[in-house]
């Protein structure tokens, strides 16, 4: 075999291999369908926002870039404080793709072999480096099945399946729930929005883990 025909085996290889990976990660994706639904206790439990949280999950974006559609997949870890907020994005092999860091000063984010940036929020370092973004905003207090009033005042959603809520410009739909430990939290978030910079945006997150 010529090395002509090694380089483009190998390539199809690759792609072939990313699509399996997107397609595995999808499947992630869409398994929270099965979470066991809570009981009318667990709905009805009394539930307050936590200044401290950390969980991991994937995320699911779709955007348009040059007119063109654009999907990408990727794993999180969450860390919240009230202080600052950590994430930590990676690709579907498991491989840090950005790590970024929000507090009062502003927003950083790292890749591998680039010079830091910075930025005044995360939502704005996404978009000018990545391509996208996420309500990063919002998702403080979503994430824990929350939204915020005008004065700042958490209200606790209520913990449903399918429960819709139209927040910050953003149209929500919390799909399924679950309890950790005795917490309960949105297992699975649509969100979908449309947006000067990339379009038609729609987004599913699901939390795989909480701690």
């Amino acid at each position: 075999m010529t090395h002509l025909a090694l380089y483009q085996a190998s390539t199809k290889f690759i792609t072939a291999l990313k699509v399996l990976l997107l397609l595995s990660f999808g499947a992630l994706l869409g398994a929270c369908s099965t979470t066991k639904a809570l009981n009318s206790a667990q709905q009805n439990q009394s539930r307050s926002l936590q200044p401290q949280v950390q969980l991991q999950g994937r995320i699911s974006i779709q955007y348009q870039q040059n007119d063109q559609p654009q999907t990408v997949i990727v794993g999180f870890d969450w860390q919240q404080t009230p202080q600052d907020l950590h994430i930590t994005l990676s690709s579907p092999l498991g491989q840090t793709i950005a790590t970024i860091q929000e507090n009062a000063s502003g927003a950083r984010l790292e890749q591998a072999k680039q010079e830091p940036k910075v930025a005044a929020n995360i939502e704005s370092l996404l978009i000018e480096n990545l391509g996208w973004t996420i309500p990063v905003s919002g998702l403080k207090a979503w994430l824990q099945g929350f939204d915020l009033a005008a004065n700042g005042q958490a209200i606790a959603l209520p913990a449903s399946d399918y429960y819709r809520l139209q927040s910050q410009g953003w149209q929500l739909d919390f799909v399924s729930w679950q309890a950790d430990a005795g917490i309960i939290h949105p297992k699975r978030i649509d969100l979908y929005k449309n947006t000067e910079q990339v379009g038609e945006m729609k987004i599913r997150i699901v939390i795989e883990e909480w701690q």
